[in-house]
């Protein structure tokens, strides 16, 4: 039983290393690509991406207040089903401070209507495992 749960383990780091943004450093431009990737995960419906990037205990608060959990996330992502749906241009400010990092990413997108809005979120990141994980966001 305890080497089955090892097997898993390892088959698991594998799959997120393979599934997670590559080449990750401690550097503003890793957690930049990150942004970008989980945007894209997000609109294309890559759960795998996401279950390896956000924490277990991952939270992140909507400009209604309410708390989401990473099964919120994950649940809301489920339900893509357009996998072509084009990705909004995404510009994202980061600050790196050792084995922490935050960024605030500004999405530039439209409304229903076709008029130009922006989209402000704010994502927490802490670097272990050799690669980054988040574990906090806000909309803003």
């Amino acid at each position: 039983q305890q080497a089955w749960v090892l097997v898993r383990a390892a088959a698991a780091r594998v799959d997120c290393a393979t599934a997670s943004t590559p080449n990750q450093k401690k550097d503003e431009d890793t957690i930049r690509r990150i942004e970008h990737d989980w945007l894209t995960s997000e609109y294309r419906g890559n759960l795998q991406f996401l279950e390896c990037l956000l924490e277990p205990d991952y939270r992140t608060s909507g400009r209604d207040g309410r708390i989401r959990s990473r099964d919120d996330v994950l649940g809301h992502v489920r339900q893509t089903t357009d996998f072509t749906r084009a990705v909004p241009a995404l510009e994202s400010i980061v600050i790196v401070h050792g084995d922490a990092a935050t960024a605030h990413s500004i999405m530039r997108t439209t409304d229903k209507a076709g008029n130009p809005k922006e989209v402000h979120f704010v994502d927490a990141y802490t670097f272990y495992d050799g690669r980054w994980h988040a574990y906090s966001g806000a909309d803003l």
